[in-house]
């Protein structure tokens, strides 16, 4: 069982809080900037719309889908946000600061019920969806040719997704002396060429990531106990040793904050538990009229002395 650590009123306890969903313009996979949207804020007043969502992050590919809820829409509006894969993007932040992306995906169904006096309407996504799906390559790289560079190209092939070199960080290494074939769906090339190199790859909020098993993206977040959102904080053990692999944090959600970024944890009921992690995996829970506003983080140790 997880120990609560010590909770604070500070300015890291989130009041006024702001969740922005957008949809469209068309489809995530087609890369379009202009077009019709459609555009719901959450902003926890009286008179505000109720928006929650829970989020799912990893640097391994495509994670679990997420899910957005969305109160008491008119019927019109329920019927026109039924087109699958569209393009959905949802922001938070507080009131007094920017609002960041917390997700960007394609709608894969979208369905509404009746939950006492709110008509919910429940909307299920993935990121990059239709371009994983669609993004077919076909290459071949000779001897020598930086992994990084290889990568990218593969990434390219996967329609509508943003690919920049800064988001390819840590994959080191050139390809061997026979060279490197692929023919087939760019999410399994983009898969094989990581298992053989040594990096994870994933979209995240409509851009492909690609980083080295040993590194960590963005400067870190630091989370404690006293007043840096830190709630609670236990081991995650493996093997037949149980030996302790990395942690499972629960603490209040950062915005921004993304699989494969850094955590420094300093724990005051676990101290030994105190360290530099990266995270894995991560699940993200907001809602601007409850309590919800959390982010459950799986990490792994990150090694001293290495990027």
């Amino acid at each position: 069982m997880m120990a609560a650590e010590k909770k604070s009123s500070t300015p890291n306890r989130p009041f006024l809080r702001r969740i922005v969903v957008t949809l469209g313009p068309l489809e995530e996979w087609r890369g379009k900037s202009r077009g019709e949207i459609v555009q719901f804020k959450s902003d926890g007043t009286l008179e505000g719309l109720r928006v929650t969502g829970t989020f799912q992050k990893t640097l391994m590919g495509m994670p679990q889908p997420s899910q957005i809820s969305i109160y008491n829409l008119s019927r019109d509006t329920r019927n026109a946000i039924k087109g699958s894969l569209t393009k959905i993007t949802v922001e938070a932040g507080w009131n007094n600061t920017d609002l960041r992306k917390v997700f960007q995906g394609s709608i894969m169904s979208s369905s509404s019920e009746r939950n006492g006096p709110d008509i919910v309407t429940k909307l299920v996504a993935l990121p990059g969806y239709g371009s994983l799906v669609r993004g077919v390559s076909s290459v071949t790289f000779g001897a020598g040719t930086p992994v990084s560079v290889a990568a990218q190209k593969l990434a390219s092939d996967l329609p509508g997704m943003t690919v920049q070199g800064g988001n390819f960080q840590g994959v080191a290494g050139n390809i061997g002396p026979r060279g490197w074939s692929y023919a087939g769906a760019t999410k399994d090339g983009l898969t094989r060429l990581g298992e053989e190199h040594g990096f994870s790859w994933s979209v995240q909020d409509g851009e492909v990531t690609a980083i080295g098993d040993r590194f960590m993206l963005g400067s870190y977040v630091e989370l404690n106990g006293e007043n840096g959102g830190l709630i609670s904080i236990a081991p995650t053990l493996t093997g037949p040793m149980q030996i302790q692999s990395g942690v499972k944090i629960k603490a209040l959600y950062v915005p921004g904050i993304s699989a494969g970024h850094s955590i420094k944890v300093t724990s005051t009921l676990n101290p030994r538990l105190s360290g530099t992690y990266r995270i894995h995996t991560m699940s993200i829970n907001i809602d601007a009229y409850s309590e919800a506003w959390t982010m459950d983080i799986e990490s792994f140790r990150f090694p001293p002395g290495k990027k």
